[in-house]
């Protein structure tokens, strides 16, 4: 079986808002089916084949190709199964996400995980605003930086980082540890393409947060430049 694929056409312009584009929406349906799908419940909404020329067959692979910014709200409430991102990625990647796995090669904007429950994020350029923002449960790694107010309202969760952000007023730096289970996700890795294969370091600098909310999330920045 091939990944389902899904490529964006060069003529779209206007943001798109992925939501149905999952492997909990898509299992078990033909190609002409999902073609035929409209992306909104909304009167004259398009369809996905106005957007994405579709090919493949397995919906618990998911791959958008010739991706960029205008791709919003990929992976939401997705359970199970995974998505590979192909260039860049909109506001809410993995948002309300339950389980599964979602890989963006490229850069993602705003809001990364908000809310999410469970799962694994994987960004390999940077993400936008709000990374981890409410976010319960779950692990959300990004190679490059990320912009304002990660962690912003977080419960619990992980967020594994290379470089170290601005962080707001009630995140709290803990101090440098070895950790030991992060060998656990490091392998978890090893199936995946993705830039974080290389990282070996369980050295980090620990940030607990939000203590707005309990302080029982956590950010972890991780230097990729030592080897163990």
């Amino acid at each position: 079986m091939n990944a389902l694929t899904f490529t964006l056409k060069k003529n779209v312009t206007q943001q798109i808002d992925c939501r149905l584009l999952s492997p909990n929406n898509l299992a078990d349906l033909s190609i002409v089916q999902i073609e035929n799908l409209y992306l909104l419940n909304t009167k004259n909404a398009p369809k996905i084949s106005d957007y994405f020329d579709v090919s493949g067959d397995d919906a618990n692979h998911i791959i958008f190709k010739n991706a960029n910014q205008q791709l919003d709200y990929i992976g939401l409430l997705m359970t199970y199964g995974q998505i590979t991102i192909e260039g860049d990625c909109g506001d809410f990647l993995g948002a309300q996400m339950r389980g599964g796995i979602i890989v963006c090669k490229g850069n993602a904007n705003d809001r990364v995980g908000d809310q999410m429950r469970r799962g694994l994020i994987l960004v390999d350029g940077y993400a936008g605003d709000y990374c981890g923002s409410r976010m319960i449960a779950g692990t959300i790694s990004v190679f490059g930086k990320v912009g304002n107010y990660v962690g912003f309202a977080m419960k619990r969760g992980t967020i594994l980082l290379t470089k170290t952000p601005k962080l707001h007023a009630t995140i709290q730096d803990c101090g440098t540890h070895t950790l030991p289970f992060l060998a656990l996700l490091f392998a978890s890795f090893k199936g995946l393409s993705t830039r974080f294969n290389t990282v070996k370091n369980m050295r980090v600098q620990r940030y607990a947060g939000d203590l707005a909310c309990n302080g029982n999330g956590e950010i972890l920045v991780c230097d990729t430049t030592i080897s163990a």
